[in-house]
């Protein structure tokens, strides 16, 4: 027997976020700025995207499935507000222009 110990393996850390998570609305408010939208109103979109297939634990003990992600995220136009709807020109105003300067008359 040799005196080698076995390592443990290692004891899986959960998952922590560099920041506070946005928010659904939050989310929209920042791709309105990406965006450089200035008037409207805006919902988040999500598209999912959907595999089938078959699994479980054993191969005895599969059963028809489906896993569900997110391809993609972006905005569409609202016609009316909603919970996480997004007026653009409360998050995003347009920069103000400057005022036009008249020529003196000599």
């Amino acid at each position: 027997m040799s005196n080698e110990t076995l390592a443990a393996p290692p004891i899986p850390q959960p998952v922590v976020p560099v920041a506070p998570p946005l928010k659904l609305k939050e989310l929209a408010a920042l791709l309105v700025k990406q965006y450089d939208f200035h008037e409207g109103l805006y919902d988040l979109m999500l598209e999912f995207r959907i595999g089938v297939g078959s699994s479980g634990p054993t191969d005895a003990e599969r059963l028809p499935s489906a896993m569900v992600s997110i391809g993609a995220v972006g905005l569409t136009r609202a016609t009316q507000a909603g919970p996480t709807t997004v007026d653009a020109a409360e998050v995003n105003p347009a920069p103000a222009k400057p005022a036009k300067r008249r020529k003196r008359k000599d």
